[in-house]
């Protein structure tokens, strides 16, 4: 009470309500409590779930290159980089064909066409491309 009453001599105006985790600068203990400039449960959106799958792919591909190069001694998949079209195409045809969904797609329904036409392109490329030469390093 004290403090309000210093604060309101020397600056002249009312007070105003400290929040309950402090704004002075103190630290909060839990880290379970929301941050003033965080939204409170804010959801993410449909694309930064979209690329956060896609980066769930890349790291299970990347996982299996680097344990079979320590597992086999060494030994290399070469010819299989075209694999790593087929996460982003899937996840940027997701997203297009959500968007051309709601209307939003850049271009409009041509626009999310092309892309949707490039990103089956680069699926079936990465494959063909891939599968093959990941079978024929793996000995199968």
């Amino acid at each position: 009470m004290a403090d309000e009453t210093n604060q309101q001599k020397h600056t002249g105006g009312p007070t105003r309500a400290q929040p309950p985790g402090g704004s002075r600068g103190e630290r909060r203990d839990s880290g379970s409590e929301p941050c003033g400039a965080c939204p409170d449960n804010a959801p993410a959106s449909f694309e930064k779930r979209t690329a956060a799958w896609m980066g769930v792919a890349y790291m299970l591909m990347l996982l299996f290159i680097l344990n079979f190069t320590l597992f086999t001694g060494g030994r290399q998949l070469p010819g299989t980089f075209p694999l790593f079209l087929a996460p982003v195409s899937v996840a940027l045809a997701v997203v297009v064909a959500r968007r051309m969904k709601n209307g939003t797609a850049a271009g409009g329904t041509a626009g999310g066409a092309a892309v949707l036409a490039a990103c089956a392109a680069g699926l079936l490329l990465g494959l063909a491309l891939g599968v093959p030469a990941l079978l024929a390093a793996l000995g199968v």
